[in-house]
């Protein structure tokens, strides 16, 4: 079994490089095209494999809602939202781009920015917390898979989640410190990312 992550599709904020986090933005034109687009995509991988998708699951964001509905619609699977894949919240920075925020706030973001692991923006959240949030819901969605019948826990998984959530479990899969995780790790909007289940459970581990 294959666990796929895919962020939400473009939304304005991401073209105006606003800082979205929490705050729930829908889809833009481009953002709606990019879902397709995934959606042919995976559609043609499991033509092209012979197998098959089990089971969409999304954060409870507008973005990634509308994003796991197109794809879903495409491939013929059930959509289910779940708590806990949401964006990183950024606090107070939501709604401002990084420069804007680094000039309103710069020895909080110089105090982030030492340890971001641990350290939250106010009002917000650490890389830390969101991997643990995010590893309760995965846990929620094991449990939800293994009541499916023996058949249908052969497919494989898609999450649609957001940037932060899969940079970070890219990060930890591939080695990268999360002092410039940000630099060195670039999750596209509407992309496929595929884990291992044995990869995902590797990365509990490291919390």
């Amino acid at each position: 079994m294959r666990i796929f992550l895919a962020r939400h599709g473009e939304t304005d904020w991401n073209v105006e490089r606003r800082i979205q986090g929490s705050t729930d933005i829908p889809l833009n034109e481009n953002g709606i095209r990019q879902a397709h687009s995934l959606s042919s995509y995976l559609d043609r991988l499991f033509h092209a494999e012979g197998g098959f998708l089990s089971s969409i699951f999304t954060s409870p964001l507008m973005r990634a809602k509308e994003t796991a509905e197109i794809v879903g619609r495409r491939l013929g699977v059930e959509v289910e939202t779940v708590p806990g894949l949401e964006e990183m919240n950024f606090g107070i920075c939501e709604g401002k781009t990084w420069i804007e925020s680094k000039s309103l706030y710069p020895k909080e973001l110089e105090e982030w920015e030492q340890n971001k692991r641990y350290r939250r923006i106010s009002g917000g959240e650490s890389y830390q917390d969101v991997l643990k949030r995010f590893f309760s819901a995965y846990s929620l969605i094991k449990k939800k898979r293994s009541a499916l019948d023996a058949d249908a826990q052969k497919g494989d998984i898609l999450i649609i989640t957001h940037g932060a959530v899969i940079m970070l479990l890219l990060s930890l899969r591939d080695g990268y410190a999360m002092s410039d995780s940000f630099i060195r790790v670039r999750v596209e909007n509407a992309r496929a990312y595929a884990f291992k289940e044995e990869e995902i459970e590797a990365i509990r581990t490291m919390l």
